[in-house]
């Protein structure tokens, strides 16, 4: 769901929202009246809303009150920040507020980017007084996070053991069992800065204590003397922080086109799993497929079609192989999988029933139905190395379109 919704009485400040939410890739319904906005509601979803505080049938900020009754997260839109705003937005459980101006486009963009890519965020608050664990909790739940409580360090371990997509740890320092300090070292000696950001909100104000956190894997500091506004500021730039990494080693890693994982990676992330299969005595299998025929789906319909059938094809093997393989893009039509999971002499009827599904799938491109087939070669000989495998699975998927395509061919 990437649908937003704006209450703005002003044609040009709604217009004005509205692109600039369109250009960052949401949906955006306007309503100009509060009557409005509950039609919009009752008829729609949305994943946050921005509402003027001053609409011209309600009284001073209902927009948000609308938003909130509906459990949509709320941001507020103000032409001012005098007392009178300031007192009634601190009354309000909204995400933020942005001002009516033409350089606040940037920040509308960046807020509503954000509440939409908290769904399903996990973070973890630690905290050995239950009413601060509550506030800390309500803060950041309104920006769309998922909140998981710990009273102390000790709790906080098991927690985080239970749920190993945790992102962000907002820590307290003193707590009985395991303090913050120590609870930082351990998460840290388990997961970098790059995917886990720990974040510590204290109370003690001596000099030396932040550069205690800090040197201890700490990614921020926080005085319990900010204020809410600077909190989540710090929270938000902590997690941006992470998906900019992430983003980056997506960008080395993954096919540009098909969001499947490259062949640097394959080899990267593979080679330690077949040495440790090795070691293990575990089974491990290498599947070459190539798509047939790809030169004429281009030929014929084009190479943005023969761009959707990549994609698709990859959507239908990265879901039919799940969890049970590392699947990669090694270059072209031509795909490459590690499978880790699945036996040797059921390997032929695990391939042989994808290659059905595969005849059966087609790929709807403007109108023009495009059929496909597969050939697959398939080695589960570690004898050597992952390279080797990789050789071989090959040799049988030539072998496999040498012999007339669409088969599955096994190298035992």
């Amino acid at each position: 769901m990437s649908r937003v919704l704006v209450i703005e009485p002003s044609k040009a400040t709604a217009k004005f929202i509205q692109a600039t939410l369109l250009k960052a890739g949401f949906e955006c319904d306007l309503a100009c009246t509060y009557d409005g906005a509950q039609q919009l509601i009752a008829a729609n979803e949305y994943f946050v809303g921005l509402s003027s505080m001053l609409l011209d049938d309600a009284e001073y900020g209902m927009g948000i009150d609308l938003l909130l009754e509906n459990s949509i997260p709320a941001i507020a839109v103000t032409s001012s920040l005098d007392e009178q705003a300031l007192g009634a937005l601190a009354e309000k459980s909204i995400v933020d507020y942005v001002l009516k101006k033409s350089d606040q486009a940037e920040y509308i963009s960046r807020i509503v980017s954000r509440v939409y890519k908290n769904q399903g965020i996990k973070v973890l608050v630690v905290d050995d007084s239950t009413s601060v664990r509550d506030w800390i909790s309500r803060i950041l739940m309104r920006q769309g996070l998922t909140v998981l409580q710990a009273e102390d360090g000790r709790a906080a371990t098991k927690v985080f053991y239970k749920n190993n997509d945790i992102k962000l740890v907002l820590t307290d320092y003193y707590m009985p069992e395991m303090d913050g300090l120590e609870l930082t070292a351990h998460l840290r000696s388990i997961r970098s800065m790059e995917e886990l950001s720990i974040v510590v909100l204290s109370s003690d104000s001596k000099s030396r204590t932040a550069p205690l956190f800090l040197k201890q894997g700490a990614n921020d500091f926080i005085q319990k003397t900010a204020s809410v506004e600077e909190i989540l500021c710090r929270v938000n730039s902590n997690l941006e922080f992470i998906e900019l990494i992430q983003a980056s080693r997506d960008r080395a890693n993954k096919d540009y086109l098909t969001g499947l994982w490259n062949r640097r990676y394959f080899f990267e992330y593979g080679t330690p799993i077949y040495e440790q299969g090795m070691t293990a005595g575990n089974e491990l299998c290498v599947v070459m497929l190539d798509i047939d025929h790809f030169k004429k789906i281009n030929d014929t319909y084009g190479h943005d079609a023969g761009d959707e059938v990549l994609k698709d094809f990859s959507s239908l093997l990265a879901d039919y192989i799940g969890d049970v393989g590392l699947v990669s893009r090694f270059g072209g039509e031509e795909f490459t999988v590690l499978l880790n999971g699945i036996q040797a002499d059921e390997l032929f009827d695990f391939l042989e029933d994808f290659r059905e599904e595969v005849g059966s799938f087609s790929v709807d491109f403007k109108g023009q139905v495009i059929t496909l087939t597969v050939s697959i070669g398939a080695t589960a000989n570690m004898d050597e190395s992952l390279t080797v495998m990789v050789s071989r699975a090959d040799d049988k998927l030539y072998e496999a379109k040498r012999t007339g395509r669409n088969k599955v061919l096994c190298d035992w």
